[in-house]
């Protein structure tokens, strides 16, 4: 069988990747721009925050809004989740150019939405639009990526294109509270809903410009063709497992699962991380975005250095397995923490380790997966993991629900109920 493979020369390149790198800046600028503000949003919009965040007299009992941040989070997944499993396929077939437009306007109009809208379901509806949106960018662009760069280059390429997501993670929090601020300042917090919601409006100008930015994208050339009896899909993809080597076929399973069990511990994470700062460590959005810019911060190095010596060593494997063992260790400290500083500390190792296995684990799947069907392993992959978000996050929204107003007394020793979302993920 002959599959598509995309060719296009250097200057094409060198544009193709400049181009996605800018886009990805922008639009993650956006995207991390709403990040602090966006819980305490929904906490408003559920009644449970009645004042500006950073004057609320006492604790914030966030926990109240968990089950609405776990819906959020589950919408996203499930729809990212088929939208993923959809969409490798097509773009093997039409075109990761389009794939990717078409996403970034879908990208557009959910941010619209969360501006013109106050209801807590019509959040959620244009939440699942986003995880459309996701699926249809990140997951092609990556593999547009993968396709046009040499092998033992994509640990760098990726590691590169990662690291455009960070910088722009490291400053986009600081934006979002500063346009949170500067409203704030000019219309004064007498509108708690519309001061919050003042960060969406640069989403959406952010989601525009990518949009603009990835028109100029080159379109891939065929250099082989496909038989025009051979359709992409998941017996497709089955059927070339079964013609890979044991150990390539073994391998690819791996990561599957490994992306089921991922799945659900992320999605715990997501809906409950943020509830325990806001709750037990920090209440006002400056400390909220601080602590995300430098999470964000922490990773940047130790993701450039992974692409670097994976590609030099030319071995993905070792970097991968520390970063798991280091990472998920620290899960098990941060709920025992309540000082700001000792919670940045954890945060910044546990960032450092991620950094570092993450862009490892992407490049290995490139290195396995068969060039003509790279989109559609990328897409099962991801099709798996969101799906287990999507379960993940109800999990989380129920467990913080019931336990983390609580207490557990273990060998003679008080732990607050955070413990158990966070030990089980």
């Amino acid at each position: 069988m002959v599959y598509t493979a995309m060719s296009i020369d250097k200057r094409q390149y060198l544009l193709a990747v400049s181009l996605l790198l800018i886009a990805s800046f922008i639009i993650n600028l956006g995207f991390s721009a709403l990040s602090p503000v966006f819980p305490y949003l929904i906490l408003a919009l559920k009644g449970v925050l009645k004042e500006l965040p950073e004057l609320a007299k006492g604790m914030i009992q966030a926990h109240k809004g968990a089950v609405e941040l776990g819906m959020l989070t589950a919408a996203f997944m499930v729809t990212r989740a088929p939208t993923a499993g959809i969409v490798g396929f097509l773009s093997d077939v039409l075109g990761k150019k389009r794939t990717i437009l078409l996403g970034m306007g879908v990208y557009f109009v959910s941010s619209l939405g969360f501006v013109l809208s106050n209801d807590l379901l019509l959040f959620i509806v244009f939440r699942g639009l986003q995880g459309i949106a996701s699926a249809m960018v990140w997951l092609v662009a990556e593999a547009y990526l993968v396709d046009i760069t040499p092998r033992w280059s994509r640990g760098k390429a990726i590691s590169i294109y990662t690291s455009s997501m960070l910088v722009a993670e490291i400053l986009g929090p600081s934006i979002g509270v500063g346009v949170y601020k500067l409203y704030v300042t000019f219309f004064g917090g007498s509108n708690i809903v519309l001061a919050l919601k003042s960060p969406i409006v640069f989403l959406a100008l952010s989601c525009f410009f990518s949009m603009v930015t990835l028109y100029f994208l080159p379109t891939s050339k065929k250099t082989e063709t496909i038989h025009q009896d051979e359709k992409i899909g998941f017996r497709t993809v089955l059927r070339k497992l079964k013609e890979m080597s044991n150990d390539i076929a073994r391998s690819i399973k791996v990561i599957y699962i490994n992306g089921l069990i991922n799945g659900v511990a992320m999605g715990i994470l997501n809906t409950v991380a943020i509830i325990y700062i806001i709750e037990r460590v920090a209440k006002d959005p400056v400390l909220i975005g601080m602590f995300f810019s430098v999470f964000s911060f922490s990773a940047l190095p130790a993701t450039l250095l992974a692409g670097y010596l994976s590609d030099r060593t030319k071995k993905r494997k070792p970097f991968i397995i520390m970063g798991y063992v280091l990472g998920r260790t620290v899960f098990f400290f941060i709920p025992l923490v309540s000082d700001y500083l000792l919670l940045l500390i954890l945060g910044t190792l546990l960032s450092m380790v991620f950094g570092f296995s993450t862009p490892n684990m992407r490049a290995l799947q490139a290195d396995l997966a068969p060039e003509g069907i790279r989109g559609s392993i990328f897409g099962l992959q991801q099709l798996f993991f969101n799906s287990c978000i999507f379960a993940g996050a109800l999990i989380g929204g129920y467990l913080a629900k019931t336990y983390v107003a609580q207490f557990f007394n273990i060998l003679g020793y008080m732990f607050s109920g955070y413990i158990v979302p966070f030990w089980i993920a």
